[in-house]
């Protein structure tokens, strides 16, 4: 496929089999996806991989650290997400320069979708998750983030036997301003 194809067919995909995913292959495509836009090269990204037993005793650990109403709250939306044979979490560290934080949110975001595109090409299934949970201080805390640091997304990593049809998207010609 080239960059084209594999742009418009990447979708979110949640449907996956057994399979399990290869730590090395997910780092190389990480070495790859790092090489994304990032204002005066701050490089405001880190990893965290879940996978196999540390995953499920990860989730079943922050899920006893909740109290009754947030197990209420979030337990569905962990269970969902955990079920993935992969997680992986993206990490920046927050800015006191709300201008220099903006762009390392976007510069991390860039380094998601390029993951996302090079895990499509590589027959990965994938979905990037955005969880209220990902803000509670036990998750935090569980994570070991460093003061400062908050979780951007968390994306699930899988092989599917099911593909899915990606959605149309409005033109962009029908979104465009062209000032002559």
């Amino acid at each position: 496929m080239n960059l084209e194809q594999i742009i418009k067919s990447r979708v979110s995909n949640t449907n996956f089999n057994t399979q399990d995913v290869d730590s090395e292959l997910i780092i190389n495509l990480l070495d790859t996806a790092v090489y994304a836009p990032n204002h005066k090269m701050r490089e405001p990204w880190r990893f965290i991989i879940f996978k196999n037993t540390g995953k499920d005793s990860f989730a079943d650990k922050y899920l006893n650290s909740l109290n009754v109403e947030q197990k209420e709250k979030y337990e569905a939306s962990v269970l969902k997400i955990f079920k993935a044979p992969m997680l992986l979490a993206f990490v920046m560290p927050t800015n006191q320069n709300m201008r220099d934080e903006l762009e390392d949110m976007e510069a991390v975001a860039t380094v998601i979708q390029n993951f996302l595109l090079l895990a499509t090409e590589a027959g990965l299934a994938t979905a990037w998750k955005t969880p209220m949970f990902s803000e509670t201080d036990q998750f935090k805390e569980q994570l070991n983030l460093e003061l400062g640091e908050i979780v951007i997304g968390l994306v699930m990593v899988g092989y599917s036997d099911m593909a899915r049809d990606p959605k149309s998207r409005k033109k962009a010609v029908t979104l465009t301003t062209i000032y002559k």
